[in-house]
C-alpha cells in the first residue's frame, strides 16, 4: 500500500470518529438534569395545600329571652383545605318543646338543609339558626343547649349554643261574667265580680288593685274585696268583688270606669274598661210623680175657681 492511501484511510477514520463523537456528546447533554433551574414558587394569593377542615363559629352563642319568644343565632361556616366545592348537610338539635329552622342570612327566608361551600373563598358563609317554642307549651325558665352541625362524608364539625329562658310575668284582669257593662244605683253598694288570672310563667306576689272614673263626678267609692292578693301562682285564677258606689248627686247616665291590677314589683299589669249605667233610687221617681200630680191638681183647681167667676 502506498503512503498516500494509508494517509487517506486514516483521515476517513478520524472523520467518522469526529462525526459520531459529536452526536454522542450532544445526546448526553440533553439528558442531563437542569441544575440551574429554580424550584416552583407559590404566589402570594395561592393557599398552600393542607388538611380539609370545616369550621363553625358564632359571635353570640348564648342568647337570653322571655319564655314564649324565639332565639336566633348567626353562624359562620368556613371550609378550607379542599380543592373543589363540597355540599355540607346542616342539622340543629335541642331539647323537646322547640322547633328548629335554618335559613341563609341577609333576608332570605327559605329553610335549607344543606349548603355548598367553596374552599377558595376567603370569607365565610353565614346561616341563621332559629329555635322557637311550641305555641301551646311555654318553656320553663332555665338553660337549654342547642347543637348545630355541618357534615360532608367523613368531614364534619359542630358548635354548641345555649338558650336561656327567663321568667315571663303577666296577668289578665277581666269581668267574671264576660260583660263589660253593669248598673249601679247612686248612694248604694253595687257589687261586680272580676277575675285575676296569672298568665305568665312565674308566680306573682302582692297584687294591688286600683280604679279610675273617666270624666265622672267626685264622691264615688270603688273598693275591692279582698283588697290585695298576697300570692297568685302561675296559671292560677282568683275572683275579686268590686263594690261600685256612685255619689248620691250623680246624674243618671253612663260612665266609664277603668279597673286595673299590678304587683308591687310592677313586673306585670292588667286592666279593662267597664261601662257603668248610673240609676237614681226608685223613691225619687215616686217623688217626681207626686210633684207632677200636685201640679196638675193645682192647675185644675185654679181653672175651676176662675171658671165660676
Amino acid at each position: 500500500m502506498s503512503r498516500f492511501k494509508v494517509t487517506y484511510y486514516l483521515a476517513c477514520v478520524a472523520l467518522l470518529f469526529a462525526v459520531f463523537g459529536g452526536l454522542s456528546i450532544q445526546s448526553t447533554a440533553q439528558a442531563m438534569p437542569d441544575t440551574g433551574s429554580q424550584p416552583a414558587s407559590i404566589s402570594p394569593n395561592q393557599k398552600s395545600p393542607g388538611a380539609e377542615k370545616i369550621t363553625l363559629t358564632c359571635q353570640y352563642p348564648v342568647v337570653s329571652s322571655y319564655a314564649g319568644t324565639y332565639f336566633a343565632y348567626k353562624i359562620d361556616l368556613q371550609y378550607t383545605g379542599g380543592t373543589a366545592p363540597r355540599i355540607f348537610d346542616l342539622q340543629a338539635k335541642g331539647p323537646d318543646g322547640f322547633t328548629y329552622s335554618i335559613t341563609p342570612s341577609y333576608g332570605e327566608t327559605t329553610e335549607i338543609a344543606a349548603i355548598r361551600l367553596d374552599p377558595q373563598k376567603t370569607y365565610p358563609d353565614t346561616i341563621t339558626v332559629m329555635a322557637r317554642p311550641y305555641a301551646w307549651r311555654v318553656p320553663q325558665p332555665g338553660e337549654y343547649p342547642i347543637t348545630v352541625g355541618a357534615s360532608s362524608g367523613e368531614l364534619k364539625a359542630s358548635i354548641e349554643l345555649k338558650a336561656i329562658v327567663t321568667a315571663q310575668y303577666d296577668l289578665a284582669v277581666e269581668p267574671s261574667s264576660g260583660l263589660l257593662n253593669t248598673k249601679a244605683t247612686t248612694g248604694k253598694d253595687n257589687y261586680f265580680p272580676i277575675s285575676i288570672i296569672n298568665t305568665g310563667s312565674a308566680d306573682l306576689a302582692k297584687i294591688n288593685f286600683s280604679s279610675k272614673i273617666i270624666g265622672g263626678p267626685s264622691g264615688w267609692s270603688i273598693t275591692f274585696n279582698p283588697e290585695k292578693i298576697d300570692l297568685l301562682p302561675k296559671g292560677d285564677k282568683r275572683e275579686i268583688q268590686v263594690n261600685i258606689k256612685p255619689a248620691e248627686k250623680t246624674i243618671a247616665g253612663d260612665y266609664m270606669v277603668t279597673i286595673s291590677a299590678e304587683p308591687e314589683a310592677k313586673n306585670a299589669f292588667g286592666a279593662f274598661d267597664l261601662r257603668v249605667t248610673v240609676l237614681t233610687p226608685t223613691i225619687w221617681g215616686w217623688v217626681g210623680v207626686g210633684i207632677v200630680v200636685l201640679v196638675i191638681a193645682g192647675l185644675a183647681f185654679m181653672f175651676m175657681r176662675l171658671g165660676r167667676r
